[in-house]
């Protein structure tokens, strides 16, 4: 998610009633704009071409309105545009907000139907939990990067694996999903495959030969998307999926439930995939003076620190307090994280520099949750997931619960093969998920599929993929070389159809207990 130069004399487009025909582009374009020129290029005229089939030629089903066509088409519009990079993420957002209410998906204005229903402009139609949970979430994260903790546990996860290659990757793995469950997986992964890495060529291993560099590049990335589903905190599409369900359909997902629904299921999985790691690939010896580099970091630190004393009773008091928002709805997990930010700064406290807490901002993450939001309620009132569901899903609310959930899940998972950035995924399966849960349970005229698997699957497989190294948090581990793509496609489902074995089996039993009806 991040020219060699001539002149060139022309470039020529021509439309007729909105679809294009012709492309004329002169050869020396190729010379002005440079490879990575032509091939946004070629993104963005293959986005226009897709916005304007649907906006203008596509056949309107029957059901359905022109303005439904056009609520597709925009979604798949922005979806190139965000996978191909063709436009900065923050463009395409603008993008969203412009073409909503100009194809007539939603009103720029608020405004009262016939019917005297009241359709709330586009502007309206995001809600800010997400960037305030968002901004929390990267506060924690500086706070922590800058603090000795995560070399004083990967320390610890050395002196317990006594030398034992296998040890090491299981115990990595496992305190890697645990941090990225508290703080932003992104960051998980940076810092315990920096941390790794480091070990493995102090043990003199090589790329492409090294059995322990190769599992801990693919192992690391793995666990820390994994373990970032464990709590709302983790990713940021956790809040945006709670989110979207809840202004779909109402149904509240708590920080409570979700954090007992899918820790569980984050252990589980992470665990279990650790242990294909180190089955599949051959580990070398690790020697005694290979731990000297994780040690290296801790001197001259005597004890644990005032500031990692402040950090850690700071982040207890916050997430006591979000859960706690379960019962008592006199907390408000949203002002709970706006406080807790604004406590890092005070003097006395100090977790975090101003320059820290922007360096630590992903603002385009930020901003294309905002407009998934917007996009999705465009979606969903236009009825397109819903015909959807009526029309390949034929007699779906027949089906027993466990086959719903698992055809749920197959459907992300292949969404994702095809749309490999968490976000747009969760644009076009929440939908189509929630339309299949609402069609269910209102047929059967009782709770046959609870809703909060939805979000749960969300967070989970609309999140986690690692059949290839395209998402930017596997991509941190991949990039540094040490597995080729071939050895990395051959060994790396595992964790992915683990992840959706698991949820089919444990999200059915856990959701009774976690979001009661």
């Amino acid at each position: 998610m991040e020219v060699s130069e001539a002149s060139f004399s022309r470039f020529v487009f021509t439309t007729t009633g909105g679809i294009m025909t012709e492309i004329a582009i002169d050869s020396s374009i190729r010379g002005k704009f440079g490879k990575e020129s032509m091939k946004r290029l070629i993104a963005i005229i293959a986005a226009a071409a897709v916005f304007s089939f649907f906006q203008f030629a596509c056949p309107v089903p029957e059901s359905l309105s022109r303005e439904a066509m056009s609520a597709v088409g925009i979604l798949l519009c922005c979806i190139i545009l965000w996978v191909t990079e063709a436009l900065p993420f923050i463009v395409t957002v603008v993008l969203i907000y412009v073409l909503l209410p100009m194809t007539g998906v939603l009103p720029f204005a608020t405004t009262t139907l016939e019917n005297g229903a009241v359709v709330q402009s586009v502007f309206n139609q995001s809600s800010l939990m997400v960037p305030i949970y968002c901004l929390f979430i990267f506060a924690v994260t500086a706070a922590v990067m800058a603090t000795p903790i995560p070399f004083r546990v990967a320390n610890a996860v050395l002196k317990w694996s006594k030398g034992d290659s296998r040890k090491i990757v299981v115990g990595l793995m496992m305190v890697t999903g645990i941090f990225s469950m508290f703080i932003a997986d992104l960051a998980a992964s940076a810092i315990f495959v920096g941390i790794s890495l480091s070990i493995v060529e102090a043990n003199n291993g090589v790329k492409k030969l090294s059995g322990l560099g190769k599992a801990l590049t693919l192992g690391i990335p793995a666990a820390a998307l994994i373990g970032g589903i464990g709590t709302p905190l983790g990713n940021s599409s956790n809040m945006l999926v709670i989110s979207m369900l809840e202004t779909a359909i109402g149904f509240r997902v708590t920080f409570l439930g979700w954090c007992i629904a899918n820790i569980p299921l984050a252990l589980a999985v992470t665990f279990l995939s650790s242990l294909w790691i180190v089955r599949v690939f051959k580990l070398e010896d690790i020697k005694q003076d290979a731990y000297l580099v994780v040690e290296s970091k801790l001197e001259g630190i005597q004890g644990i620190t005032v500031k990692e004393i402040k950090l850690i009773v700071w982040y207890v008091i916050a997430f006591g307090l979000m859960i706690a928002s379960t019962w008592l709805p006199q907390i408000n997990s949203i002002m709970v994280a706006l406080i807790f930010c604004v406590l890092a700064f005070l003097p006395g406290l100090n977790l975090l520099t101003k320059k820290e807490f922007y360096e630590s901002i992903p603002w385009e993450v930020i901003m294309m949750v905002v407009g998934i939001q917007v996009l999705a309620t465009g979606l969903v009132g236009t009825g397109v997931a819903t015909w959807f569901v009526n029309t390949l899903l034929v007699g779906v609310e027949a089906w027993p619960a466990l086959l719903i959930v698992l055809v749920m899940c197959l459907v992300t998972l292949v969404l994702h093969l095809f749309i490999p950035i968490g976000p747009p995924v969760i644009s076009v399966a929440i939908p189509l998920l929630v339309a299949v849960v609402s069609a269910v349970n209102m047929a059967a005229g009782s709770m046959v599929v609870n809703p909060g698997i939805v979000a749960c699957i969300g967070g989970g497989l609309c999140v986690v993929s690692t059949f290839f190294p395209l998402d930017s948090i596997i991509l941190i581990g991949y990039d540094k070389g040490w597995i080729s793509m071939a050895e990395y496609v051959r060994k790396s489902w595992a964790p992915t159809v683990i992840l959706l074995v698991a949820s089919v089996i444990w999200l059915p039993i856990i959701s009774g207990v976690a979001f009661p009806a």
